[in-house]
Order: C-alpha cells, then structure tokens, then sequence
C-alpha cells in the first residue's frame, strides 16, 4: 500500500507538466446600430453565442454559413464577445466593440472581401434591385429604409429611404443559388439612376414570376371554399379600446397561407384601417426591434375592409407565402388605425401556423386521412 502511495505521489508533477493551456486570441470587430454586419463562413455554423444583450447575432435560416451581427442599442459601452463554432470543428471568437461608422459591413471567412458599391436611396423615387436568381434573404440594416419584394416577382426588391437619414446603411440579399450580396445605401434627396441590375451577365431574364401567383378563378374557388368553413375558436384575440381583433382560421393551400381575421367595433367611433402588415421579428423586446424585422408580403386579400362601423363586424382574409417562424420569433400581424391609437400588434407562436387546415380539407377530414396513412405505413412497413 505504502508503495503505491509512493508511486501515485512521484507522478503529480508528472501529470501537472501534461496540462497546457493554449490561448485563442479574438479577431475584433466593429458593429453599428444603422448598418449590419455578415460573416460568411465556409461550412455551416453549429454554435453561435454573444456575450451579452449588447449585440444581436443569429445564424441565417436560408443560408446557415452566414452569421447576422447588429449593435442592440446605440453606443453601447465597453467590450463583448462572439463565439462561432462551424461543421468543420473550427472555432471563431471575436471581440467586438460599437463604432458609428463600422468600416466593414461583411466578412468572407478565407477569402477576400471587396468593398461593397455605394448605391443612392431617396425618399421620392423608389430603387429597384434586379437580381440574377430567387431571394431567399434579405436584409437592411436601418430603420429608415423600407424594402419589399416586388409583388409577384421573386428576384427584384424595391427599395425607399423613410426619412433624410445622415448615416449610411445597408442592404444584404442571398438568392437561390447561395450568392451572398451586399450594398451600402446613402441618401440622396433626387437619384438620377434607381434601377440596377446585379450580375446582369448571369441572368437568363430580367424579371422572374412568382411561380405561385393564382389565376383568378384559383382565387375564386379558395374564397369560395373558405366562406363555407365555420370559425374556430382558436383563442387568438386581442382588444384595444372597445375593438376586438380575433384570427377564426389559419388555413393552407400549396405553398400559401390564408389567415382569415375579423374585427368587431363595439364604439361609437368607425375604426378606419390605415394598413396592415405582417412580419417576424424576435420574440424577446430589444431596442432594435425594428430592424429586426423580416417582412411577410401580403400576396392578395378577400373581404379587406377600408373601415369598420360603430357596432359592426368585419372579417376577411389575407394570404401571405408559406413559411414557419424560426425559434425565439413570433409573427406580428399590425393593424394601424387611420388618425387614430388604436393599433394591434398580435404575436403568434409557430405552433398555431403548423396546426392550419387545408382549404379544401376540413379538419376532420385531414385527421381521418392522417390516421389512415399511419395505418398503412404500419401495415406495409
């Protein structure tokens, strides 16, 4: 005993020389509160963390390589972090501090990272983007930019400065194909060019049509099929000031939902509606809530109501393209009132989108037919 003490005593040295301690040192980086920065890496991001609420950063759900970085709130004070780990096992750290003016706005992990063009955006004349393929992301870094997909068309966004803003910004697009772009958008009072074309030797067309845009008689028959549905009492309401705002039905049909909404004024005062929009943005409230949104555009609408008078009740639909709500995200279905307060702001949880009926399927009947095909996978498996 008293010599395999001796032994396990005389390798301690042994076994504290074999610990070593290798620092990784941190790239610094600056980030802004008007312009957002992209890290493209070479593989997917397995792990992404931020040191504290001082940034948000998230991974890109269309392109899971690119990393999303923008300063939370305006010069926030010292120094944080941002931790990256890839499916090629390697491991990025960053150390990050605020800058008005950040000098780089993407950062193409192993290779080179050419400054971005400079395109004008004023407030009179709307921009347009052609790009070569599909957009399936699409970014700006400020709030006072308004972009949205050309309705009907999925390669071109039109782009609009709100407001005279001082600080240049951003705009970052990923199309079908994976290409990664991004531009710098400063504000002019009058462009003299507003229409570009990106990659105009790529393009087969210039204009490239929503595949999913319903013909008329389409939209006919779905209108048709959902008034004769009856309305769920999903427990999706809302009230503000003696206006009621409820969703009956979430429907599906192909690669398109319909939210079917309806709103009851129980004042004396009409309720006129100034618009409507719907859009994700993170379910956690961060000062940069704004930006953070990513704009859901209403494909066409039935039923939609300029105004709802003193003791009524409207309801209609609004279809928007499929999609799912990424974790930490809700939908925000926003309806302003005209020169008026009363505004709706619902949050809706991924949960109740995945439970939406078929247009020409009841509820019912989807789970008869589910149950049937359980069977027989059982039965033939």
């Amino acid at each position: 005993m008293i010599k395999y003490l001796l032994f396990i005593i005389m390798q301690i040295p042994f076994l504290a020389h074999a610990q070593m301690i290798e620092e990784l040192s941190a790239t610094p980086l600056e980030i802004g509160y008007e312009k957002t920065l992209h890290i493209i890496f070479p593989t997917e991001v397995k792990y992404c963390n931020a040191g504290n609420d001082h940034i948000l950063a998230e991974k890109v759900s269309a392109q899971p390589n690119i990393i999303r970085i923008i300063a939370a709130e305006r010069n926030f004070p010292g120094e944080t972090n941002l931790s990256i780990v890839t499916a090629d096992t390697k491991f990025y750290s960053y150390s990050i501090h605020y800058s008005e003016t950040p000098k780089v706005s993407y950062i193409h992990v192993g290779d080179t990272s050419p400054t971005p063009h400079v395109l004008p955006v004023g407030k009179d004349k709307q921009m347009y983007l052609i790009f070569p393929g599909k957009i399936t992301y699409e970014d700006h870094g400020s709030q006072d930019i308004a972009v949205e997909k050309a309705e009907g068309v999925d390669n071109i966004l039109a782009v609009k400065a709100v407001c005279e803003y001082q600080k240049e910004s951003n705009i970052s697009v990923v199309t079908d194909s994976g290409k990664f772009y991004t531009f710098n958008l400063k504000y002019s009072p009058n462009p003299e060019v507003f229409t570009f074309v990106i990659d105009k030797d790529e393009q087969q067309k210039v204009a490239i049509l929503d595949e999913g845009e319903l013909t008329t008689d389409q939209k006919e028959k779905i209108h048709d099929a959902i008034n004769k549905r009856l309305p769920m009492d999903l427990g999706l309401t809302d009230k503000i000031s003696g206006v009621e705002f409820e969703i009956n039905n979430i429907f599906i049909h192909n690669d398109i939902l319909l939210f079917r909404i309806s709103l009851r004024n129980r004042t004396q005062i009409n309720y006129t509606i100034d618009f409507m929009r719907l859009y994700i943005q993170d379910a956690k409230k961060s000062k940069k809530t704004a930006i953070q949104q990513l704009e859901q555009n209403v494909l066409f609408t039935f039923d939609y109501p300029e105004d709802i008078p003193a003791h009524e009740k409207r309801t209609f639909v609004v279809a928007v393209n499929k999609f799912t709500i990424p974790d930490k995200k809700r939908l925000v279905i926003e309806i302003q009132e005209k020169n008026g307060g009363r505004h709706f702001f619902y949050k809706l949880k991924n949960k109740s989108i995945l439970e939406s009926e078929e247009v020409f399927r009841n509820t019912q009947e989807q789970k008869t037919e589910d149950e049937a095909d359980k069977i027989l996978r059982r039965v033939y498996r």
